[in-house]
């Protein structure tokens, strides 16, 4: 299968980039792209999606991230497209790849995602942050300040509705529901045992 050789190759950058990179975001390293690309491949086999493109744009979609960037979509693809060229990737697949990842923000309008892959991109992106590993996530994101304790359910639950694919949310379900119902908890207990 080629996308395993693609694995082996953007694994490797990415590893490399991490090594340099300005503004290392701890919740989107080489793991979290590694599962992002597990995701897709899930859910591409359901959809008759390119895995090669999957790959690619799986394992190099948030280097804009490791520039401090929130909204890094747009940096993420800039940065995509040199390592692309020099593996020699198929040249007719860039533009996919590079859609998808400048696509997968989640302020970018659900109606710019056209094809498959990027809809994929995005679903498989915010899929990591449920299961045991997205409370990890989000904890995380709470220790650094980015979201308060009481504010990850509502997040959980928009992240869940804005899921692009049916495949998506029915691969998700299951894990979507274990960790709101974590959070859920966590919130109450914190509240009772507030001084």
């Amino acid at each position: 299968m080629e996308s395993l050789k693609w694995e082996n190759i953007f694994l490797k950058e990415l590893e490399e980039f991490m090594l340099t990179a300005p503004a290392i975001s701890l919740v989107h390293k080489t793991d979290h792209a590694f599962r992002v690309w597990k995701i897709c491949e899930k859910i591409g086999k359901k959809t008759g999606a390119d895995f090669e493109v999957l790959c690619a744009a799986a394992l190099l979609h948030d280097l804009g991230r490791h520039y401090g960037l929130e909204i890094h979509g747009e940096k993420s693809a800039e940065l995509a497209e040199p390592i692309l060229k020099k593996h020699n990737f198929p040249e007719e697949k860039i533009p996919i790849v590079l859609d998808a990842i400048a696509k997968h923000d989640y302020n970018m309008s659900k109606r710019k995602r056209k094809t498959i892959e990027s809809k994929i991109l995005y679903d498989s992106d915010k899929i990591d942050a449920f299961g045991a590993v997205g409370v990890y996530r989000h904890i995380l994101f709470t220790i650094q300040g980015r979201i308060r304790i009481s504010g990850v359910v509502p997040k959980l639950k928009e992240r869940y509705r804005g899921l692009s694919l049916p495949e998506s949310k029915k691969a998700a379900k299951k894990d979507y529901e274990y960790t709101v119902d974590y959070f859920k908890k966590l919130t109450k207990e914190l509240k009772k045992n507030k001084p």
